[in-house]
């Protein structure tokens, strides 16, 4: 085999194996939980107590007619108040949602409706909240997912979410971590409206819908800051001596 012949054969299997690589590495990416990382500027959280800084904290939720393509409206909650209390190797707290505060930022498909729909939802069609004006998210355990990551913080969290007077226990994956002395929690997962008695809209509790009926999941998402009650000291390699 002359020499041209086997430096095209060896190029050629560069080349293939170099797409599986990275063919490969595209795929997992889009797969993993893992979010990305701020090299340098996250660490584990320190125990103690910490008080959620209302302002800074964010909670969204969207939800969808499934046959209407594109039809999604979403929005945002405001966190009232909250405490995490981080233990050695677990950690408690509970949060409260002011629902009065509910905000349509997009009607996808009825756009300068936000008030209306806004209105529709604090409604005792949705969350009653002039009965119901607050939910509450006790939380019962935080454990590691080592089998998602031991580097960036990801855990368990166990929790009773309280809506309309109703409590159901839920849990969801959720990176907690600390950055520039506050404890920072986020999370996105969904839940079954129904399970709180919300059935407005839904197949489930309805027939003759159509195309309009409303997914009975509901996704939501928060971005927690809290800040330590207490100065949080960690030691001089800039680590706490012991973590969550």
């Amino acid at each position: 085999m002359n020499t041209k012949l086997i430096g095209s054969a060896v190029l050629l299997a560069l080349v293939v194996a170099g797409a599986w690589y990275f063919t490969s590495a595209k795929d997992a990416a889009l797969t993993t939980l893992e979010p990305a990382v701020e090299t340098g500027t996250e660490s584990a959280v320190v125990p103690g107590n910490y008080m959620i800084d209302s302002a800074k904290s964010t909670f969204t939720w969207a939800a969808k007619k499934p046959l209407i393509p594109d039809y999604v409206n979403s929005g945002t909650l405001a966190i009232k108040e909250g405490l995490i209390t981080a233990e050695s190797a677990s950690a408690t707290g509970s949060f409260v949602i002011d629902m009065d505060t509910l905000h349509v930022g997009l009607t996808a498909k009825k756009p300068g409706k936000e008030s209306a729909l806004e209105a529709h939802l604090k409604g005792d069609d949705f969350f009653d909240v002039t009965k119901y004006p607050t939910s509450t998210f006790v939380i019962t355990s935080v454990t590691p997912m080592p089998e998602i990551s031991s580097t960036i913080y990801m855990y368990k969290i166990v929790g009773n979410l309280t809506m309309k007077g109703v409590t159901n226990e839920i849990n969801f994956p959720a990176k907690i971590y600390l950055k520039d002395g506050a404890l920072h929690a986020e999370a996105s997962f969904a839940i079954d409206r129904t399970k709180w008695k919300i059935t407005y809209g839904s197949t489930n509790f309805f027939k003759s819908l159509g195309d309009n009926f409303i997914d009975d999941m509901v996704e939501l998402a928060f971005n927690i800051v809290a800040t330590p009650t207490a100065p949080v000291t960690t030691t001089a390699e800039g680590s706490a001596s012991s973590t969550l």
